[in-house]
């Protein structure tokens, strides 16, 4: 298990301060409301196996967007690509290069005028929406008001430093360190498009509220790639050596990081308060997830992740097939994270994760053989089939597993539930492990949000 793994957990919070300071549904990382689809990224743009140098184009580390709030019609603030953006900014994703020169100790960043140094990134906002999107990052819009544009800090980096021999000053890796670009560096422009149109979409927010995203994951942690590889045949792209790792329907992101959401849905004030969704005009969730570990609040009962049949899979048949829920034991349609009762934390090997194979491991056929040794044909595509279709967080605060096997498993992390659902404990263990105490006593104030 790379030691990267266990930074990723500080890299998301020293954002998340940052963000607080200064102020969906999940995919793999099963923190809070973050989704590869608001960070602009395919499901697959953080498998272990993604080519040196590459970076699917759009796709950010770190998103902030300001949006609709409820297109979707879910009765409560729920960021997606349904939603207009107002406005976003986004730090383009690092590509994967194993031993890039970093610093930070434990939370690393690629050296200055390296690949892996988040140095770059776009910026965009609009009266119409921003168009931007899967595929293409911070969108532009002629038809409203506004601007777009890209940054590059390297533009102005890059030459500066270029007589300069900063490769051969003695520093030690992890500390920080000027690098010299390499010269076949990437460069992205400095500009801004302005938009001059007419059109807008603002009167909506009365109807549809608005909320803002900010979701980072550990890509930002010197450019880690850790997702599943997705392969199904050796004649893929990138899957000449691999075969079918049974993860196809199981693909979905990095395996750590988290989102915040706040949310403002005028339109839901009057509403009948429930346990699960006590009040609707404000709402607010902040969850992460690092090595197996999540913990989070919620204002409102939050899908953090969803299992079978998820709607956020590739955009491929067979994919959506071995993703599809179990028809022999077809599993509820929702279920709460504290409970710690999914595949990924009752059955997966702590062995069994996004990786990637390397010299001495090779996690993702770890994931054909359960904790107690016995087989897994289906793999990964099983435990994501015997997964309830939305893993939720409640109103209040958590600590659970990640329900997702994508993940990077480390301890038996208890289930601990505090709010208006009631107050619930579970620590039964999960990842191979017996837990703290090996105690599960479940709910000790009784359940008041039946799923």
């Amino acid at each position: 298990m790379s030691v990267a793994r266990s930074r990723s957990l500080l890299v998301v919070i020293l954002a998340a301060v940052v963000v607080l300071a200064s102020a969906g549904v999940a995919a793999a990382v099963s923190g809070g409301a973050y989704s590869q689809d608001n960070q602009d990224c395919p499901e697959n743009g953080s498998a272990w196996n993604t080519p040196p140098n590459y970076v699917p184009k759009g796709c950010s580390d770190l998103k902030m967007n300001i949006e609709g709030a409820d297109n979707g019609g879910t009765g409560y603030a729920n960021p997606g690509s349904n939603n207009p953006r107002y406005a976003e900014f986004g730090v383009d994703k690092t590509p994967n290069n194993p031993d890039n020169p970093s610093f930070g100790g434990l939370a690393e960043v690629g050296d200055p005028g390296t690949a892996d140094n988040p140095h770059s990134g776009c910026f965009a906002a609009n009266t119409d929406g921003t168009n931007g999107d899967t595929g293409v990052g911070c969108g532009n819009n002629p038809n409203g008001a506004g601007f777009s544009g890209t940054y590059d800090y390297y533009a102005l980096y890059c030459p500066a430093t270029a007589a300069i021999p900063l490769d051969s000053i003695p520093i030690p890796d992890h500390l920080p360190a000027l690098k010299n670009c390499a010269s076949d560096q990437p460069i992205g422009p400095n500009a801004i498009t302005p938009d001059t149109g007419s059109q807008q979409k603002l009167s909506d927010i009365a109807s549809h509220g608005l909320l803002m995203y900010f979701g980072a994951n550990d890509g930002l942690d010197n450019g880690e790639h850790d997702g599943f590889d997705g392969c199904t045949s050796t004649k893929q792209p990138n899957c000449a050596t691999i075969g079918n790792t049974n993860t196809d329907g199981a693909i979905d992101g990095p395996s750590d990081g988290g989102a915040i959401v706040l949310g403002v849905t005028p339109q839901y004030a009057s509403n009948t308060p429930t346990a699960a969704n006590p009040e609707g005009l404000v709402n607010f969730s902040f969850g992460a997830c690092a090595d197996g570990i999540c913990f989070g609040s919620a204002t409102q009962r939050t899908t953090v992740y969803q299992g079978c049949d998820a709607d956020n899979v590739q955009a491929d048949k067979q994919a959506a097939k071995d993703d599809a829920c179990s028809q022999k034991n077809p599993p509820p349609q929702n279920d709460d994270v504290f409970h710690n009762d999914t595949p990924a934390s009752t059955q997966e090997s702590p062995d069994c994760n996004g990786g990637g194979p390397g010299p001495n491991e090779k996690p993702e056929q770890a994931c054909f053989k359960n904790q107690d040794g016995t087989a897994n044909p289906d793999g990964a595509n099983g435990y994501r089939s015997n997964t309830p279709h939305n893993m939720n967080m409640e109103p209040g605060v958590q600590t659970y597993q990640d329900p997702d096997p994508n993940r990077s498993p480390i301890i038996g992390m208890p289930g601990i539930y505090v709010g208006t659902c009631g107050v619930y404990v579970n620590d039964s263990g999960g990842a191979g492990s017996g837990g703290f105490t090996g105690q599960n006593p479940g709910y000790i104030v009784p359940n008041q949000c039946p799923n």
